[in-house]
């Protein structure tokens, strides 16, 4: 498990400064839209973004996290396809979708929480995927990344 993740909106540049500054212990100079996680890792979101695709019925849409620079291997960028599935349950068609996706989170082997935790986390984070896609429609630089350090 990791001691400090976080989702935030930047674009390219900004990202990689904020994970450089995070590594070296310094409080980002950056001043972005950020969701604090709870010590998840980069796996941990690829199994909850396993479980969105199967939940909105997207077919072949990867949920494994983009490494946005070699040097940093605990950045990642949330790949546009599965940044629209996220943002699709911010306004889902059946409002138990996010609730239940909560729970089959919660409840994967590779987690250690409950719903009540990842419930509000999940909301969180797809009203910030929402955030972000509408942030890339004025600027398409812009995206959704996901820091991780152990």
């Amino acid at each position: 498990m990791a001691i400090y993740s976080e989702f935030f909106i930047a674009d390219h540049h900004q990202a990689v400064a904020r994970a450089k500054a995070r590594e070296a212990g310094k409080s980002p100079a950056i001043d972005v839209p950020v969701l604090p996680t709870p010590g998840l890792s980069d796996f941990e979101i690829e199994v909850l973004g396993e479980l969105a695709v199967k939940k909105v019925h997207a077919t072949g849409v990867a949920a494994v996290l983009s490494l946005v620079d070699i040097e940093l291997d605990t950045l990642f960028a949330i790949p546009d396809a599965l940044l629209e599935i996220f943002a699709e349950l911010n306004d889902p068609e059946d409002p138990e979708d996010v609730a239940e996706l909560a729970a089959e989170w919660a409840a994967a082997e590779e987690m250690e929480s409950t719903p009540e935790v990842t419930e509000p986390l999940l909301r969180a984070l797809t009203a910030m995927a929402a955030a972000a896609l509408k942030a890339a429609e004025g600027n398409a630089k812009m995206s959704l990344f996901f820091f991780s350090a152990s």
